[in-house]
């Protein structure tokens, strides 16, 4: 393989761009080298800045398949393998071993033939029925099987090659990552109250919770009550009388029947106190709420735990480990960390 010789900058640049047309999260240098770190690659990016570098292609790629998997948008770090050579190591030796030769013997007859057609016909679509068909005709169902896990070895090599100008999901904008962080944007491009490219992030990197910005805690708080199929009302962010997030069933009139629950979001590394048990109790009274929760991405202090039990508050506590609970069940099909 080449190496590629990139001036000043040039890294960088190359790197932020083809990542956030991929993941749709912008990244500056500083952030990236911050995700670099243990790879072998921080320093070489950070010192891309000021002098000349070289890297193989082979590298750069690796580079690359590395910052996806570590902001979220693989939930494994990607190897590279467009060839299927992972499969025939995978079947070697196996009972589908002859089938599997069989199949890319197909494929090697058949491929070529599609994506003549794909040309011929001005599209970048291939449709892979003809060889799944045939797999299926000559090997049954796991010759199918077989062939379709072939396809799907091609499709992710080209949507996730730094080369290659497919992705996932096409993205009508770039979503700087320090958003989630310093708060900002509130545009939502995929979810409904935080976008899925930042939960894609945290379920990745759930260490950072803590120092999310506490609008975004807020918003993601309720997209979880959101996706599991309650009415959500979310707070204006100041002036809401101690209450972030309102909750109704899904056949509640909401915003006339009381909320079937209301939740204080406490995004700190402090523990939280008696006082805002009392203070969540005493809004749950007023707006005749049934249920309290405090979603925190520290815990309540042993005071505050006491008081939820000696005066019977029906009042429950979400944690740290709650949220990366939360994050798993936030994984969406098809918005960069989860395919189908």
């Amino acid at each position: 393989m080449g190496s590629i010789w990139f001036d000043p900058e040039v890294l960088g640049d190359s790197l932020s761009e083809t990542a956030g047309y991929k993941s749709g999260l912008a990244l500056s240098i500083e952030e990236m080298c911050d995700h670099l770190v243990g790879t072998g690659y921080s320093d070489l990016l950070r010192a891309s800045e000021t002098q000349v570098v070289r890297l193989r292609s082979e590298d750069y790629d690796d580079l690359f398949y590395k910052l996806l998997y570590r902001i979220g948008y693989t939930k494994e770090e990607y190897n590279g393998d467009i060839t299927g050579i992972g499969l025939f190591h995978k079947y070697r030796g196996t009972d589908l071993e002859q089938i599997h030769a069989g199949v890319q013997e197909l494929f090697i007859e058949i491929w070529p033939k599609l994506i003549e057609t794909a040309v011929k016909s001005g599209t970048k679509a291939l449709d892979p029925t003809p060889f799944i068909r045939a797999a299926h005709i000559k090997y049954g169902f796991k010759g199918a099987e077989l062939a379709l896990e072939r396809v799907q070895v091609i499709d992710e090599g080209m949507r996730l090659s730094p080369n290659s100008g497919l992705r996932y999901t096409e993205w009508s904008s770039v979503e700087a990552l320090e958003a989630l962080f310093k708060g900002g944007s509130g545009d939502v491009e995929v979810g409904e109250f935080i976008d899925q490219r930042f939960v894609n992030y945290l379920i990745a990197n759930h260490d950072r919770l803590s120092d999310m910005h506490w609008r975004k805690f807020e918003e993601l708080t309720a997209e979880y009550f959101y996706q599991q199929g309650f009415s959500v009302e979310l707070g204006p962010g100041s002036n809401d009388d101690g209450v972030d997030v309102r909750v109704w069933k899904i056949n509640q009139d909401e915003g006339v029947e009381p909320p079937h629950m209301i939740i204080q979001c406490k995004r700190q590394k402090a523990k939280i106190e008696k006082v805002i048990v009392k203070g969540l109790h005493a809004d749950m009274q007023h707006l005749n709420a049934e249920y309290g929760l405090i979603v925190t991405t520290s815990e309540l202090s042993p005071g505050a735990k006491e008081t939820i039990i000696a005066r019977g508050y029906s009042i429950n506590e979400v944690d740290g480990a709650g949220l990366k609970e939360w994050l798993k069940a936030l994984e969406k099909p098809g918005s960069g960390i989860v395919r189908v």
